[in-house]
């Protein structure tokens, strides 16, 4: 309830699998109504919750979004889109925060990202430890509409550990311009979240709420028919684990896993919030819930402090022999490849309407990003 820019490891999380995932969760929000959410526990058989979500695919399948049809090839009109907001959106670590990223000092052309915050200072400047320019989800989102014969540019205004608020008073002239078709909204990981959860002095639903409304505002300004997406974000694992207590406590995982879905709930119902207040939200991407189905549905492990290894991927970093940049604990925060390419189709179904199965198992971003796309065929 509502109150408050350049010169310009298991190989399971098949391609099929996590489309029919983000397909059946989006089609239930696209149609207006969130439903509650199993809570993770044993996992369903990927084939069962397959089955189960064919009549919700059939949504994607059979209609294009308008913006879709404005943007594609023969329409002749390029969309520009911008992704506003921090690590989450640009990933990180490598491959993903470099996905497609621009050449520096060469002209773009798709689907490259223009970093609009590449080559700033002060508030703009990128971190040294997170070589830019940076391409991230934007990237995986840019690539899946070339393969679409879809026309997009798309930017990233990307600032590390930022929230929505300080992010526009940094870049209020790249946000609020004119020739925006859609803007991405991204905020802080903690602040859509209770501070009586978090116990993080970060924590301010209502400071969310009013971020998102100040930048729909000042985009439809200038940019009237602009869509707004909130990009819905995932629940931290070390956020959880924190909130579990000790992990060599024999309870730790049962306090652990309600941990994951309270935060789970509580960001979901903060970002419908955020829309239902405003009022002139397109719709909320829900990354989120697509993490949160792919546990449920045994295709990745929502639990990476267990004893026994599980030998499903995780959607979070986690940690590899090799890091860019280096880290010397797992980190259970940031996506991974997978993570952050489930949450690249989240939000590409979410704003475009376009049925990704139609791309097999010979998708490109998934090959680049070394996800095998064996299991594509299934769907």
């Amino acid at each position: 309830m509502c109150n408050s820019r350049p010169c310009q490891v298991h190989k399971y999380a098949a391609i099929g699998a996590m489309v029919s995932i983000l397909l059946g969760t989006i089609t239930v929000i696209a149609n207006g109504s969130f439903t509650q959410t199993s809570n993770l526990g044993e996992p369903q058989s990927a084939e069962h919750n397959a089955a189960e979500s064919l009549p919700e695919l059939g949504f994607f399948a059979s209609r294009a979004s308008q913006s879709e049809l404005a943007c594609s090839e023969g329409s002749g009109r390029v969309c520009s889109v911008l992704f506003v907001g921090d690590s989450f959106t640009h990933g990180r670590y490598k491959p993903v925060r470099t996905y497609n990223s621009q050449t520096p000092c060469k002209l773009w052309q798709p689907p490259q990202i223009i970093d609009e915050n590449y080559g700033q200072t002060g508030e703009r400047r990128e971190y040294s430890a997170e070589p830019e320019p940076w391409g991230g989800i934007p990237g995986i989102f840019s690539e899946l509409a070339r393969e679409m014969h879809l026309s997009y540019e798309v930017h990233i205004e990307a600032i590390s550990a930022t929230s929505l608020k300080k992010n526009y008073e940094a870049a209020s002239d790249v946000i609020a311009q004119a020739g925006w078709q859609a803007v991405v909204l991204q905020e802080l990981s903690v602040k859509p979240l209770p501070r009586s959860l978090t116990n993080n002095d970060h924590s301010d639903p209502a400071g969310f709420w009013v971020g998102v409304q100040t930048i729909e505002q000042a985009v439809h300004v200038v940019a009237p028919k602009a869509q707004i997406f909130p990009y819905e974000t995932w629940a931290s694992g070390d956020l959880a684990g924190e909130i579990a207590g000790d992990p060599i406590e024999p309870d730790f995982s049962e306090k652990y896993l309600k941990a994951l879905n309270e935060l789970l709930d509580a960001n979901l119902a903060s970002y419908r919030c955020a829309a239902q207040r405003d009022g002139k939200i397109t719709g909320v991407a829900p990354a989120g819930e697509a993490w949160r189905r792919a546990w449920n549905d045994g295709l990745a492990n929502p639990n990476p402090f267990l004893s026994s290894p599980s030998s499903l991927p995780l959607l979070w970093y986690g940690i590899n022999a090799v890091n860019d940049p280096p880290i010397k604990k797992p980190d259970y925060h940031h996506p991974s490849r997978y993570g952050a390419y489930l949450s690249g189709l989240v939000l590409f179904v979410k704003m475009t309407g376009a049925d990704v199965r139609e791309l097999g198992a010979g998708e490109q971003v998934a090959a680049e990003l070394g996800i095998p796309g064996k299991l594509a065929s299934r769907f």
